[in-house]
């Protein structure tokens, strides 16, 4: 308590330098506060699961060369060629592929006005087999029945089934998602019977505030162009690829496009957000080095001021390690004010961020560690000047200058 008081009454004495640091390290505890909830908010979107069997499932576009209902036959048939190879397991056609940044959206609402949207999702069209194909789960309701597959040229159609992802659900029903199941849902202006939830289904864009928005419809469409979606045997995926390369190259006239192993399309879509989060992380790396050389060059020079006063302490019977705590007591009050008026700052600032970018407010959680992560980063800074402070000669120190 007697080092408490004599270190507030030397800051008061000489506050222009402590005053410095305190506003460095409110300014890196804002900044550093708010730019670990982004990164973590950034690491579990890049981690979260797609909903997908990523390691089996592969995707590709093909081209049709009929037209009207022999379309149709030509791309039933492509399907059941993919499905009856050794290395494949299962395949379906579909209208878009998840992460591919390739697809649509459709507005949601219980009515067909304008006025009766309630939100926007992504939409997928398939058969029955998606649910084994894509490795998709189902939390609620039941899935299709063959009875309800059919084809158009585009959307699905009007009074049909679909399931939903289970956030579209929460988002409709926030206090009960499960009172989703059996209402009549207009998608896109068309009424579906919603009869099952899915644990996890992404949209196409990764970057979409509604990302985790999906609607599966049991239509597939039938265009110029489609898609395929693939599982192939376990282990055998880099196999299963060139086998369905060559197998439909056997057709004259036939174009592959964006053949690709799911891992790949999802590293893709993530590209960007992987390399915001890794300069993020750069950028926290940064502001506590920064940090602590602050603190460091700061107690460095106000060691070296006080040498004399130091050798005195020495002098008068001061052991290394009373020394050494005063130094890191000094610090440690310096950098608690500066944390303190830090927490106000970043509060006000994720406030502001908030309001202006619709981000999540940050968590008590993370202020207190960020608190914790400061001070030790301080601790750590400040010790080797202050282990040389304790280790000042009472004689060397105590010599005219």
């Amino acid at each position: 308590m007697k080092d408490f008081t004599v270190i507030l009454k030397s800051l008061w004495h000489s506050k222009t330098s402590p005053l410095l640091l305190v506003l460095q390290i409110a300014v890196t505890f804002t900044i550093f506060v708010n730019a670990v909830y982004m990164v973590m908010q950034k690491h579990e979107k890049v981690t979260a699961p797609s909903g997908v069997n990523e390691q089996q499932v592969f995707s590709l576009f093909i081209n049709l060369q009929e037209t009207g209902e022999a379309r149709v036959a030509e791309f039933e048939q492509a399907v059941r060629d993919i499905k009856s190879l050794d290395s494949v397991d299962n395949a379906i056609p579909v209208t878009s592929v998840p992460l591919s940044g390739f697809g649509r959206s459709v507005d949601i609402g219980y009515g067909p006005a304008d006025e009766d949207k309630l939100t926007s999702s992504g939409y997928y069209g398939s058969n029955y087999d998606s649910l084994d194909t894509l490795g998709l789960q189902l939390v609620a309701g039941q899935w299709f029945e063959r009875s309800d597959v059919s084809h158009s040229f585009f959307g699905a159609r009007s009074g049909g089934k679909v399931l939903i992802s289970k956030a579209l659900a929460q988002t409709l029903h926030p206090d009960n998602w499960r009172e989703v199941l059996g209402k009549t849902l207009y998608v896109h202006n068309e009424p579906q019977q919603v009869i099952g939830v899915l644990d996890d289904l992404k949209a196409v864009w990764s970057f979409w505030r509604l990302f985790d928005h999906a609607v599966l419809s049991p239509t597939f469409e039938v265009r110029d162009k489609v898609g395929i979606m693939v599982k192939a045997q376990a282990d055998t995926l880099d196999q299963a690829i060139l086998d369905v390369k060559d197998l439909l190259l056997m057709t004259p006239g036939r174009q592959i496009d964006k053949l690709k192993p799911f891992t790949q399309t999802r590293e893709e879509s993530y590209r960007t957000d992987v390399a915001e989060l890794q300069t993020l992380q750069l950028v926290l790396v940064g502001l506590l080095i920064l940090t602590m050389l602050a603190i460091f060059g700061q107690a460095r020079f106000a060691i070296l001021k006080r040498r004399k006063q130091i050798g005195t302490r020495r002098a008068l019977g001061a052991n290394q390690f009373q020394v050494l705590r005063y130094y890191m007591l000094e610090n440690f009050i310096v950098t608690l004010i500066g944390v303190v008026l830090g927490m106000i700052c970043a509060v006000l600032v994720n406030t502001q961020l908030v309001s202006y970018f619709g981000l999540m407010p940050v968590p008590a959680d993370y202020l207190t560690a960020g608190a914790v992560i400061i001070l030790l980063a301080g601790q750590c800074a400040v010790f080797q000047p202050a282990w040389q402070a304790a280790r000042v000669s009472p004689a060397l120190a105590t010599r005219s200058v």
